[in-house]
């Protein structure tokens, strides 16, 4: 015998019995009285279906990945901000010569070497990182 709450009516119900199972069911999220397989299957749930009804799982899906989308660019944009200021270029180079040469992006540090923008970050990260006054006596 397993039995559990029902996050939806709030009874104790028996699992070995068969799911228990409310048509129509109200979404948690958005409120709407919808039919029972408008919820995404959840088998963790009393009644083998998630508590949000699948238009509020995707519209938060589809928030949150145009959050992220957002970040990136954010973090892009402040990232070529510090390497510029910093005086790291982007350049084109020649990859494969020929007819329709191929070419690439690469970033050079000042002195004009090339490195990764992950090394780049790393060192500009060090440079303005604040030196001890005195160091440590053991």
């Amino acid at each position: 015998m397993v039995v559990k709450s029902c996050g939806y009516c709030k009874e104790m119900v028996d699992l070995s019995a068969g799911p228990h199972i409310h048509d129509p069911k109200k979404c948690k999220k958005c409120g709407e009285l919808l039919p029972a397989d408008a919820f995404a299957p959840w088998p963790s749930s009393a009644d083998g279906r998630r508590h949000v009804c699948s238009q509020c799982v995707a519209d938060e899906s589809a928030t949150a990945r145009v959050h992220r989308v957002v970040e990136k660019d954010k973090q892009f944009r402040d990232d070529k901000e510090k390497l510029k200021e910093h005086r790291y270029r982007w350049v084109r180079r020649v990859v494969q010569p020929g007819p329709d040469p191929v070419l690439r992006w690469v970033l050079l540090d000042p002195q004009g070497h090339e490195v990764t923008k992950e090394q780049a970050l790393r060192d500009i990260e060090i440079a303005e990182s604040p030196e001890p006054d005195d160091y440590p006596i053991y």
